[in-house]
């Protein structure tokens, strides 16, 4: 598969921001009535603010090169019947290569690839909105009342979703790139 610059660009940048992001969720002191955030909380806010904007640069790009492509949106498949086809397809024909103890080719865009790709853009992005609502009306002492406190818990879950994305998405990456691929070379070149 091929990734134009600006992709490429802005999936260092998701990548760099969201392993940003999480280290720093495990220094960070969140403010409670009684207990003021550090500069990691802020640190946190900030980055959050600036992922979300480029999150929503990469929204836009890849939906401007699906427009000009014509075809369906690749990151989400289960749109569709024929979208939903072609993922169960993609996954029987991943597990047989896998059980004869292969990896799927990395050429051809795919669907389960690029559905599970999807799954991760939408946690992150639901991070970043989530992060920027807490940001907006926590209170000063970090307040936080009805809807907006059920909006910190889904955050929360949603960051244990993406430690194990961060976990899993890089490493199938460099299995692949072990196996010969060039996931990474072709994802991270230069020009």
């Amino acid at each position: 598969m091929t990734y134009d610059r600006v992709t490429r660009l802005l999936h260092l940048l998701i990548a760099a921001g969201i392993t940003a992001q999480m280290l720093v969720s495990l220094v960070m002191v969140t403010p409670r009535p009684g207990r003021p955030e550090n500069a990691w909380f802020e640190l946190h806010e900030t980055l959050g603010v600036v992922l979300l904007i480029v999150l929503a640069a990469h929204w836009l790009w890849s939906i401007r090169l699906t427009l000009a492509s014509g075809g369906p949106l690749p990151l989400f498949p289960w749109f569709s019947p024929r979208g939903l086809k072609a993922l169960g397809d993609d996954a029987a024909i991943t597990a047989g290569t896998l059980l004869r103890g292969h990896l799927p080719p990395t050429e051809a865009p795919r669907p389960l690839p690029a559905a599970f790709q999807g799954l991760g853009l939408l946690v992150a992005t639901f991070l970043g909105a989530t992060g920027t609502v807490m940001l907006v009306g926590m209170g000063p002492q970090g307040e936080m009342a009805g809807l907006l406190h059920a909006i910190k818990e889904s955050h929360e879950t949603a960051g244990t979703l993406m430690w194990i994305y961060l976990v899993a998405h890089p490493s199938v990456a460099v299995i692949h790139q072990l196996a010969g691929h060039d996931t990474l070379k072709r994802m991270f070149r230069l020009n």
